[in-house]
């Protein structure tokens, strides 16, 4: 994406090839309707000058309309992946869920779902629902507490 200094310049020296062109033209034909060149001239450098300016103030606002266009788009993006993240979130909170109601007397699915547990409180990312998960992981280590698994 340019940053306004650069669109303000590529506005510029558009402006000033476009008015150049014009200012030939504009020039060309009030000589032809007057047939004097100095009141051509005149017209021509009078009708250029505010016609210059208009198409400077013209061509910057489509670029920054342009540009908020790009920006809305992107911050819309940014939002729809915010939406995802939590949707992924709900989804782990619901497999923690039910890898806390598990129960089981097999010691290898017993520390299968404890690692599970363990993981997702050492991933940094999930920091925003480690205290659920701890819930969960507390649940699922209550109810095989008193059983005598052996490893």
């Amino acid at each position: 994406m340019e940053t306004p200094k650069i669109e303000w310049k590529q506005s510029l020296v558009k402006s000033i090839i476009y008015r150049g062109l014009t200012l030939v033209l504009g020039t060309t034909t009030a000589f032809l309707v007057t047939g004097s060149i100095e009141i051509a001239t005149g017209t021509a450098l009078l009708t250029e000058a505010s016609q210059a300016v208009f198409y400077f103030v013209y061509e910057l606002i489509w670029s920054n309309i342009s540009r908020r266009r790009l920006e809305e788009k992107i911050i819309e993006d940014i939002r729809k992946r915010q939406i995802d993240l939590k949707i992924d979130y709900s989804s782990i909170m619901e497999i923690a869920y039910h890898m806390s109601q598990v129960d089981t007397f097999i010691p290898k699915l017993y520390l299968s779902v404890k690692n599970f547990f363990n993981k997702l409180l050492e991933n940094e990312q999930l920091e925003e629902i480690h205290d659920e998960i701890k819930k969960y992981k507390s649940y699922f280590e209550t109810t095989h507490a008193k059983r005598k698994l052996i490893f």
